[in-house]
């Protein structure tokens, strides 16, 4: 097991774990009506009701951590001339390694995006408890396109700048 493929399996089914945790959290949490939206003055002027925000969350999740390994196993399938298009040329004659960086690719996506929705529920429930302070959630923006611009450069650079293992075959 390579070091990439441990990190980003952990990463996914410990994020998947978190959300779901976090998730029931916040459904506890929240109010029956809860602000999904905020006006100038900081206050509530988009409500819905919790049941339909725990779904809403709950399908997302199903849908990202359900589809990206559905591709991964149709890699398999995929001719060798469908990746004609990779300059580095070494990962067309080993077509295993090309798979397995394909698919730690896809199991990063869901791990992203668990993570980012983790954070989005925290700050969904901060701002609906009367208790909290007046907290700027604005970097959840800029962590929101960090992590979309290093999971959609991850593959690129892989692919060009590394080089997959050769094993030489004795006659």
């Amino acid at each position: 097991m390579s070091v990439e493929l441990f990190i980003s399996r952990t990463w996914r089914y410990a994020s998947m774990l978190a959300f779901a945790l976090i998730l029931l959290f916040t459904y506890r949490g929240l109010p029956d009506y809860t602000a999904v939206h905020f006006g100038p003055n900081g206050r509530g002027d988009g409500f819905l009701p919790k049941d339909q925000i725990f779904y809403l969350f709950l399908a997302i999740s199903l849908v990202v951590n359900i589809l990206p390994i559905s591709l991964a196993k149709m890699i398999n399938k995929l001719p060798d001339t469908s990746f004609s298009w990779i300059p580095n040329k070494k990962w067309q004659a080993n077509r295993k390694d090309l798979n397995a960086a394909i698919g730690n690719w896809l199991n990063f996506l869901p791990a992203f995006i668990n993570t980012f929705l983790i954070l989005v529920l925290r700050a969904i429930l901060t701002l609906n408890d009367d208790r909290s302070f007046n907290t700027s959630y604005s970097y959840l923006l800029v962590v929101g396109v960090v992590l979309t611009l290093a999971w959609l450069f991850y593959l690129p650079i892989k692919l060009l700048y590394t080089s997959p293992t050769v094993v030489e075959v004795e006659d």
